[in-house]
């Protein structure tokens, strides 16, 4: 679902909790960059005060499959992972070694978390999730314990050229800094995600299939940003809308590299001035 609490995060790393810009920033802000560790993979930026990538990696382990036998017994899919971010201050593709460098690293965090793919129905899914973590600016002082939890439900329509569903969420993100007061916030969302097949061929043993999707995150409670003294900007709310390509029951691969699937999506918030892109590894119904 659209719940892209990682997508809201990311834009976290472009606060002053940035260890590079902390000389240039008098004042302490009220986001702590500690809520990137719940970020995904891509750039973004508000309202031209700031600018950031983030890298995100997500190895993960499945035990099981979420279905429902001809007997009515229920069976559940655990998934255990381990996200792992990254976030940097300059990307530059013609200067990889440069974009690696220990000096360009702003923070990086590593997390722990498991989820239960519940079947309700052949059609109807629930997802909860729990989340705990660590992470800390280079350079600096500033660490965090994170901690988040949530829940997805999907509801899937099958046709025989034409799959959708509907998806929506309620989540809460919070951290426990090491010196300072603690923080967290709460978000519902909504989602409708759509695919189709369509006639590349990414793979000879498998449809090649174009997925979109449409979203809706609202915070509970604005998140504000403070960037000056006298300027204040919030984020109540955001869209994102999303584009991939993948294969029916199979995985996109590139080189040692296998993905769900693999595209871009857009963030845009109004008020705030929120934009970013990130990258598609999965369907919104996964974390």
């Amino acid at each position: 679902m659209i719940v892209r609490l990682a997508s809201f995060a990311c834009l976290l790393l472009l606060m002053p909790g940035l260890a590079t810009a902390q000389d240039e920033l008098p004042y302490e802000p009220q986001i702590h960059w500690a809520y990137s560790s719940f970020m995904g993979t891509g750039w973004y930026k508000i309202s031209d005060e700031r600018d950031g990538f983030v890298f995100r990696v997500v190895p993960r382990w499945r035990l099981g499959e979420p279905e429902i036998d001809d007997s009515g017994k229920r069976e559940i899919e655990y998934t255990f992972r381990v996200p792992m971010t990254i976030g940097v201050t300059r990307l530059d593709f013609d200067d990889i070694v440069g974009t690696l460098d220990p000096g360009n690293l702003v923070n990086a965090s590593i997390n722990f978390g498991l989820d239960a793919n519940i079947p309700v129905s052949d059609t109807f899914f629930v997802r909860p999730l729990a989340q705990v973590g660590y992470g800390t600016v280079m350079d600096a002082d500033d660490s965090a314990v994170t901690y988040s939890a949530g829940i997805r439900a999907r509801k899937v329509f099958l046709r025989e050229n034409f799959d959708w569903a509907l998806m929506g969420g309620l989540g809460y993100a919070g951290y426990t800094p090491n010196e300072g007061r603690s923080d967290d916030f709460t978000y519902v969302a909504v989602a409708a995600e759509f695919s189709y097949p369509i006639g590349w061929k990414l793979s000879k043993n498998a449809q090649t299939l174009f997925h979109w999707h449409l979203g809706y995150t609202d915070f509970i409670d604005e998140v504000q940003f403070d960037f000056r003294p006298d300027q204040v900007d919030s984020v109540g709310n955001y869209w994102q809308l999303g584009a991939a390509i993948g294969l029916r029951d199979d995985r996109v691969r590139i080189w040692a590299l296998s993905f769900d699937r693999l595209g871009l999506a857009y963030n845009y918030s109004e008020r705030g001035d929120l934009r970013g892109i990130n990258i598609q590894f999965r369907s919104l119904y996964d974390f």
